[in-house]
């Protein structure tokens, strides 16, 4: 019974883990402005909410153009890159 605990209890921390390092969603918080490599999932990049210095940073879909963002998106760059991401317009 000792050795199933255990081995659950191992199961669980390396679950845990390679949760804990998958790449975040479009939306979802980041901590690496600019990144895109292990920081967020595929076509997106790390930037401000909001593209001021006071957004918080989370995942935003790439662009090159504002065709390739929703109707309520603007495409503006990423600070000190140059890449640009999909941000909410701002009412």
């Amino acid at each position: 019974m000792r050795k199933v605990g255990r081995f659950l209890g191992v199961a669980l921390g390396l679950t845990m883990l390679v949760v804990a390092c998958g790449d975040s969603d479009i939306g979802e918080s980041c901590e690496e402005e600019g990144r895109v490599d292990g920081e967020c999932v595929a076509s997106s990049v790390c930037g401000k909410s909001e593209g001021t210095s006071t957004g918080s940073l989370v995942c935003l879909r790439q662009c090159a153009t504002q065709a390739e963002c929703g109707a309520g998106e603007d495409c503006n760059g990423i600070a000190n890159t140059s890449l640009k991401g999909c941000r909410a317009k701002k009412p």
